[in-house]
C-alpha cells in the first residue's frame, strides 16, 4: 500500500491567496481610516467640552468675565497683546499668554502640556508646515518673539474686533470637511461643511478651499456666527471675500470686557478653519 504524497501550495495558489488578501485590505482600508478619524473626532469633541468647562471656571473666578480675546490671531495662546487696554505700544515686545492661553496661566485651570496629549491639541490637527503642532508649541511657549498656537480658535471677536485680516498660503482644517465647535452652554457639535458657490465662475467649494484660494482666513466674527446658526451666510461670505480689508474696517468694534451671562447661543471655540501664514494689517483710513 503506497503512501499518498503530501501536497503543498503551488506558486499560483500562493499568488492567488496574496492577491485576495491585498484586495480585502484595499476594501477595508477606507473603513479603518474612517473609524480612526471618528475616534479622533470624538477626542476633539471631548477637548472642546473640557475647554468650555475651563472657560466657565475662569468666569466664576473673574466676576463672570469671559476670557479676554487680546490677540488678533484667534488660535494663538502665546504672543504679543494686540487688542484691549493692555495692548503694548508700537514696537514693544510684550509677549505673554493671550486668548485661551489665560486658561493655562490663571490658577492653572488647564495645566501646561506635559505629555503627548492635551486638550488644546486635536489628534487630527497639524501645523501649516505639516509638522506636529504639539511639538511646535513646546519650542515657542514662553519665549519672547515666538508665537505659540493650538488646534482651536477662540471667538476673540466677542470683546472687540480689530481691523485686521489674517492671511496665509497654507490651508488648515483638522477634520476633512467637518468643523467642530463649542457653544456657550458647554455643548460641543460638528458642522458638516457642504460645498457652496462662493464664486459663480469657480463653482462649489468647501470653506477650506475658498479660504486658500483667496489667501485669507474667515474672521472669527463670521465663522462662529455661522457655526452657531448651522449655515454659512453666503452674502456675508461674498462681501468679505470681495474686499477683506474693507469688510474689516466696516466691522471694527472697540474692545470691551464681556460677561459670560450676557452671551447666548454663541460659538466660543472651534477647530482652526482657513489659512495660516502672515498677517495683513489694515491700512489707516482717510
Amino acid at each position: 500500500m503506497s503512501r499518498q504524497a503530501k501536497k503543498g501550495f503551488t506558486l499560483i495558489e500562493l499568488l492567488v491567496v496574496i492577491a485576495i488578501i491585498a484586495m480585502l485590505l484595499s476594501i477595508m482600508a477606507p473603513s479603518l481610516h474612517e473609524a480612526r478619524e471618528r475616534g479622533k473626532r470624538a477626542v476633539c469633541l471631548a477637548n472642546l467640552r473640557a475647554i468650555g468647562h475651563a472657560i466657565h471656571v475662569y468666569a466664576l473666578d473673574n466676576n463672570d468675565r469671559l476670557v479676554p480675546g487680546d490677540s488678533r490671531v484667534s488660535w494663538e495662546v502665546w504672543g504679543p497683546v494686540t487688542e484691549g487696554p493692555d495692548c503694548a505700544p508700537a514696537g514693544a515686545s510684550a509677549y505673554r499668554h493671550v486668548n485661551l492661553g489665560h486658561l493655562m496661566v490663571t490658577d492653572e485651570i488647564i495645566p501646561l502640556p506635559s505629555g503627548s496629549e492635551h486638550v488644546f491639541f486635536c489628534p487630527s490637527g497639524r501645523s501649516p508646515s505639516g509638522s506636529n503642532i504639539r511639538q511646535e508649541f513646546d519650542t515657542r511657549w514662553g519665549r519672547t518673539g515666538s508665537h505659540a498656537a493650538t488646534s482651536y480658535m477662540f471667538n476673540n471677536a466677542l470683546d472687540g474686533f480689530d481691523a485686521y485680516v489674517q492671511d496665509g498660503d497654507t490651508a488648515v482644517l483638522s477634520h476633512k470637511n467637518v468643523v467642530q465647535y463649542l457653544l456657550v452652554d458647554g455643548s460641543a457639535h460638528a458642522y458638516k461643511d457642504q460645498p457652496l458657490v462662493y464664486d459663480d465662475a469657480i463653482g462649489p467649494e468647501h470653506l477650506q478651499e475658498v479660504a486658500l484660494r483667496h489667501g485669507v482666513c474667515f474672521p472669527t466674527l463670521l465663522l462662529h456666527e455661522w457655526l452657531a446658526e448651522g449655515r454659512v451666510n453666503m452674502q456675508e461670505a461674498r462681501t468679505f471675500l470681495a474686499d477683506a480689508t474693507a469688510w474689516a474696517t466696516a466691522n471694527q468694534k472697540p474692545a470691551a470686557a464681556v460677561c459670560l451671562a450676557d452671551i447666548r447661543n454663541t460659538a466660543l471655540v472651534s477647530d482652526v478653519v482657513g489659512v495660516w501664514g502672515g498677517a495683513m494689517p489694515n491700512p489707516p483710513s482717510g
